[in-house]
């Protein structure tokens, strides 16, 4: 049950990729009909019902033994899908593993998808090991990594998670389900085919659970230097893991394989070692792939930040030192941007034959895949420059946000929000007049 509940933590504690995919009661299809006075008297459904959930007493043992009652007596009942759910749920926090088993196939009939319950029906299966139960499992976490795959299938990254933490997400949910279809495999036998899961999920997200399993079966194959490797692997990650391995359990497994093979454990501290070190490159590589260094890291200077153009130049404030900046900071998914946006492109037209005023359109989106559609889509005027941190530096809290800077390159004037129904260019101006005077 624990390794259960660390799966269903680890792919959705960040990213809740499957609650808006499915809703946790399945609701009819039949279309809403208006809602008529209450007349009749209850059915006896209803009433048995009502007696089954009041006569439990609260008892959480009581209400699924009733539920269970009322089912067999009306095996065709309207509110039957929703007793199911509620019988597996009540199972699973009761760790009653057998029947947590029968409610998830039940509930599977009609919700033959349901992430939760296939991860839950892989793990009581492998953990029970009846007859038939690893075959069973097995099925079910083909299930789980199809089910999962059409999820990502059909589902786009969302506006505002950045393309790094999107791929964490996914890996994470990947990792998660090839460790169960490999650790399953790994049950029945099937020693390549859980090695081929097993480095996929520690390829998606390195866990210490799928590098153990596979430091196993490297030694079922008498290859002890590819153990003792992934053994080093699977006790360093372990050491910052919320995973619920067995530390303890890896320590000792590499420590016997070390001293079968050196006669002592001299030198594996320095194993150990060298494999940590090699893990944090590696991770730091990973990471820096996904998410590159920001370009200002450790600058302090505002007017020395590099901001990037749309067409991949650079720009800093310092380059318009003794100009007047009007910058306005926005983002894709902000609604009073768009609206302000025309009123900025007013007044840059305002002041187009003058050359000591400079408008610069400051994007904030974590994602930049939407912000050149959108330009182009919205026909965007302003000089548009991604902000690279500069908004982090000036703490801007609220979408938009507009500053003025004077010819010495100090903040003037600064709005935060869009103000509607205000002179907007009128103000603008007069924010401008007064920055070229200081």
């Amino acid at each position: 049950m624990k390794s259960y509940i660390f799966i269903l933590v680890f792919f959705t504690s960040t990213f809740n990729i499957f609650a808006q995919d499915r809703p946790t009661l399945r609701k009819s299809s039949t279309p809403p009909q208006a809602k008529q006075p209450d007349t009749a008297a209850p059915s006896n459904e209803d009433e048995d019902l009502k007696q089954a959930i009041q006569s439990s007493g609260g008892s959480e043992q009581l209400i699924m033994d009733n539920l269970d009652k009322f089912l067999a007596k009306y095996p065709n009942s309207k509110r039957k899908d929703e007793i199911e759910q509620e019988l597996f749920k009540l199972a699973t926090k009761l760790q009653n593993r057998n029947r947590a088993i029968v409610y998830g196939e039940r509930v599977l009939v009609s919700d033959d998808g349901n992430i939760e319950i296939l991860t839950a029906m892989v793990t009581n299966l492998r953990a029970r090991k009846g007859e038939g139960d690893l075959a069973k499992a097995l099925g079910y976490s083909d299930r789980l990594v199809k089910s999962l795959e059409d999820i990502f299938a059909t589902r786009t990254k969302p506006m505002k998670v950045s393309p790094a933490l999107w791929e964490r997400q996914k890996g994470n949910a990947f990792a998660a389900i090839y460790l169960l279809r490999g650790q399953t495999h790994n049950d029945l036998g099937n020693l390549e085919k859980a090695e081929a899961d097993l480095l996929k999920s520690y390829k998606q997200s390195p866990m210490a659970a799928s590098v153990a399993v596979l430091a196993g079966i490297a030694e079922k194959r008498k290859n002890t230097e590819q153990a003792l490797e992934y053994y080093a692997q699977a006790f360093v990650r372990s050491m910052d893991s919320e995973e619920g391995v067995d530390r303890a359990d890896i320590r000792q497994k590499l420590g016997q394989l070390y001293v079968q093979k050196n006669n002592s454990e001299k030198g594996l501290g320095d194993l150990v070692m060298k494999t940590y070190d090699s893990i944090v490159k590696d991770d730091a590589a990973k990471l820096a792939k996904l998410e590159p260094p920001s370009l200002n890291e450790g600058v302090t200077d505002p007017m020395k930040y590099r901001l990037t153009k749309l067409s991949g130049g650079e720009v800093k404030l310092a380059d318009y030192k003794g100009k007047v900046i009007v910058a306005n900071f926005w983002a894709t998914w902000c609604g009073p941007c768009r609206e302000e946006m025309p009123m900025l492109e007013r007044a840059m037209l305002k002041y187009k034959d003058d050359k000591d005023v400079v408008f610069l359109a400051i994007n904030t989106d974590e994602d930049r895949n939407y912000v050149d559609p959108y330009v182009k889509g919205q026909k965007v005027k302003l000089p548009v420059v991604y902000a690279n941190d500069l908004d982090v530096l000036y703490r801007i809290n609220s979408i938009p946000t507009t500053m003025v800077f004077n010819r010495e390159g100090q903040i003037s004037y600064r709005q935060s929000g869009f103000g509607a129904g205000s002179d907007f260019v009128g103000m603008i101006s007069d924010r401008i007049e007064a920055a070229k005077k200081k």
